[in-house]
């Protein structure tokens, strides 16, 4: 496939510009980058400049044969070491990914071979932060089957609905409309519940004037969805309209700003500034964004911490959020393509305050 050896080319450029003769890949996403194996952490890469080899065991040579047939296949099943010393002994520099091995597989390793071992962090990362055209359409395509998920569900919340209910519906509409599996733990929060960030849905029952805080999304041929929205039941109140629409602004705000060449940092500031003019900046507990790609959170990450500058073809979140100890709290995300004059918002679902 031609986006599978342009990724691996990309990645021999790195090599030969950093005089490294060969790169060994451990990180299950990054294997499925650089190969379209998807049986995870039951393989390993080596790349040099003109081999590519993939050690994982007999179980797995039928799918090597279809997703990776021109790579060398080597029967090893990690955490083995016998035919990756074998092979890695053939070069002298060896970068491994430091972010994804132990330190016993460094040390085992380095006590086998006479290579230098290069430990390196975050380089095949920093290639998938730019999507090719295949990746956008498959998180375009996952974007969608959110966006599926939650017109269902307006037909489903209601009084007397609990949270794990709820939680359970999103999980199974996400597979049954396309998706392999959930991106994450699906949030689904109401009332007070509502004010922890990462709240996990529990037996407590919807009742009228509950806001309800929905984050979720699935993978789709590998790649992530991640969508939040916030929703009353029966009836709302003052405040609460009050509050969703200074959220609402904030993050129309976010997505306004997104275009190649602004700086994260940038965005997450002018978020803040909007929230903080309602004097809710204090109730915003966490970055603004993040990319969303083969992993649920990857880089760029959209924080105050951040000085990336945003590139064509990145994807990322912009979800502020408020969360209010006593009270409940609210977030609203959508899913955006960086373009050079703009963004392409990929989420789709219905971001006013619906009271269902």
């Amino acid at each position: 496939m031609n986006e599978i050896k342009d990724r691996v080319d990309k990645l021999r450029s790195y090599m030969e510009d950093n005089s490294l003769d060969a790169f060994l890949v451990t990180k299950a996403e990054n294997i499925r980058y650089l190969s379209s194996f998807t049986g995870g952490s039951d393989a390993r890469l080596l790349i040099s400049q003109d081999k590519c080899y993939i050690l994982t065991d007999s179980r797995y040579f039928e799918q090597v044969n279809r997703e990776c047939r021109d790579w060398e296949l080597v029967e090893e099943k990690p955490p083995g070491f016998d035919r990756l010393v074998e092979i890695s002994s053939r070069y002298k520099r060896i970068s491994l990914e430091a972010n994804s091995i132990t330190y016993q597989f460094y040390q085992e390793l380095s006590s086998k071979i006479t290579s230098q071992l290069s430990p390196q962090v975050g380089i095949i990362e920093n290639l998938r932060v730019i999507k090719d055209d295949k990746e956008l359409d498959l998180l375009r395509k996952s974007a969608a089957i959110s966006d599926e998920v939650f017109l269902d569900l307006l037909q489903f919340i209601k009084p007397g609905v609990s949270e794990r209910q709820v939680a359970a519906k999103i999980g199974y509409l996400l597979k049954v409309k396309g998706c392999d599996k959930e991106s994450f733990d699906t949030i689904a929060v109401s009332g007070k519940n509502a004010a922890l960030p990462h709240g996990q849905p529990g037996p407590k029952l919807l009742v009228t004037g509950d806001m309800v805080t929905m984050d979720y999304g699935g993978f789709y041929r590998g790649y992530a969805g991640d969508m939040t929205r916030t929703v009353a039941v029966g009836e709302t109140s003052e405040r609460l309209i009050g509050y969703y629409h200074a959220v609402l602004e904030a993050q129309q705000i976010g997505v306004a700003m997104v275009k190649a060449g602004v700086c994260c940092r940038e965005i997450d500031q002018s978020v803040r500034n909007c929230l903080k003019k309602y004097d809710l900046e204090r109730y915003f507990q966490h970055g603004t964004g993040h990319g969303v790609g083969l992993e649920i959170h990857e880089e760029p990450r959209v924080s105050f911490t951040s000085d990336r500058v945003l590139t064509a073809n990145m994807v990322i979140t912009i979800e502020p959020g408020i969360y209010i100890p006593g009270w409940g709290g609210i977030r609203i995300e959508d899913t955006v393509i960086v373009k050079n004059g703009g963004c392409e918002i990929i989420t789709h679902s219905d971001k006013s305050l619906l009271i269902l």
